[in-house]
């Protein structure tokens, strides 16, 4: 496995489905973030180049590209570079079991956010939900959660070695109050360009074609949204299974409009499971699967593939309760068939599966093993493709009696 950083050279463009057209005042707008086809799909254009940048695979030779199809990807996570560009800190989705809340202490701490938690709900004996044919718990705060609104613009990625903390021991950060820099980022800026359609034959301007770009700057949003110095530069990072697969780095195209963007290989490593997680898994026999890329499901928000794949190993999976937000659409356009690909709905990043488990300590572990970092998407391409990629926290025995 390699990872690999793809840098943006110029705010990067990953349109959203509303269409964009020759036509007076048309707006692109870029997604909040790529979604892993969209990275997978420029990974293997980089495995299907060759030394002069010319594209070998055709629509005729179907049987290589679908070679090239199977370049199994998991990704793209954001990174904070260092002065190298080929290593640095991870970032990830903000886990959506964990809530900000304003300071306390008053308007001296408004960069400052109390943590709380979301965990299941005990329902009183005798009461019912829509979720009781399904099975699921309710969720919301834990034991003794602030009443009051969450906090406006909290941050969007965790540094990891604050989310390695809240996957293994959660308490450390509930009911403290944390600085939101030192939680992680607020996401990324997006800047705002305005061009104007060009005559070709006389190099002039066209009247009144002017449309509007909206990329993502790898620049952090913070407070003024002040952007980072040369020693702190983001970029996209991409973990490929590429042993069977010449990927160049350098230069090339990316995304909408073709922004410029640099591969290179990293001498980072993907996050590893720590044995103190695995052991409490192992003993407490649930755990908590966190999405940090989007997952597809064939039932919405309930995975199947990963309840079927842990029979392999001698475990039953159960899922008990699920903390999600509204689900992200994805769509895109077919190269091989030139048609447009079906719109899905996805899980998002952030999502949280509490899970129960059964089987023997060597299948549990066996089980967390193959699943820490892998995705979980219910088709095998969505998985090679990178949706539902996966790391396992522990789950605290702690519910709240409604």
């Amino acid at each position: 496995m390699t990872v690999w950083i793809l840098e943006p050279r110029d705010p990067l463009l990953v349109r959203d489905g509303r269409p964009f057209g020759p036509d007076p005042g048309a707006r692109a707008t870029s997604l909040p973030f790529p979604f892993p086809s969209t990275i997978a799909g420029g990974i293997r254009a980089r495995a299907g180049v060759d030394e002069n940048g010319i594209f070998q695979y055709t629509r005729d030779n179907r049987d290589a590209l679908e070679r090239l199809k199977q370049l199994p990807v998991r990704g793209p996570l954001l990174v904070q570079l260092t002065d190298d560009g080929v290593s640095g800190q991870w970032l990830v989705p903000a886990p959506g079991d964990a809530q900000l809340f304003p300071s306390t202490v008053g308007k001296a701490k408004d960069n400052t956010a109390l943590v709380q938690q979301i965990v299941p709900l005990q329902l009183p004996e005798g009461a019912q939900t829509d979720l009781s044919k399904q099975e699921l718990l309710l969720v919301g705060q834990s034991a003794g959660g602030e009443p009051g609104k969450p906090l406006q613009n909290s941050p969007a990625y965790w540094y990891w070695n604050v989310f390695a903390t809240w996957l293994l021991n959660p308490s450390e950060l509930v009911g403290q109050e944390k600085s939101t820099s030192e939680l992680g980022l607020r996401g990324l800026v997006r800047e705002q360009r305005l061009h104007v359609s060009i005559e070709a034959e006389r190099a002039v301007a066209k009247d009144g074609m002017l449309f509007e770009t909206s990329g993502l700057e790898f620049t952090v949003a913070g407070p003024g949204e002040q952007r980072l110095t040369s020693t702190q530069r983001l970029a996209l990072a991409v973990i490929a299974d590429d042993n069977n697969y010449t990927i160049r780095p350098g230069l090339a195209g990316f995304a909408g409009e073709r922004r410029i963007v640099t591969w290179r290989r990293s001498s980072m490593e993907s996050p590893v499971c720590p044995d103190q997680l695995e052991a409490t898994i192992r003993a407490e026999k649930r755990c908590r699967a966190f999405l940090l890329t989007p997952a597809c499901f064939k039932q919405g928000y309930r995975p199947t593939w990963l309840q079927t794949e842990a029979t392999r190993y001698g475990v039953i999976v159960d899922l008990k309760a699920i903390v999600l937000q509204r689900p992200q659409v994805v769509s895109g356009w077919d190269l091989a068939i030139n048609k447009p690909r079906p719109s899905r709905r996805l899980a998002p990043a952030g999502t949280v599966l509490f899970l129960s488990l059964k089987g023997s300590d060597t299948a549990i572990g066996d089980w967390i093993r193959n699943t820490w970092m892998h995705c979980i998407s219910d088709d095998p391409q969505d998985n090679t493709d990178g949706f539902g990629l996966a790391v396992l926290g522990t789950w605290p025995e702690q519910q709240v009696v409604l």
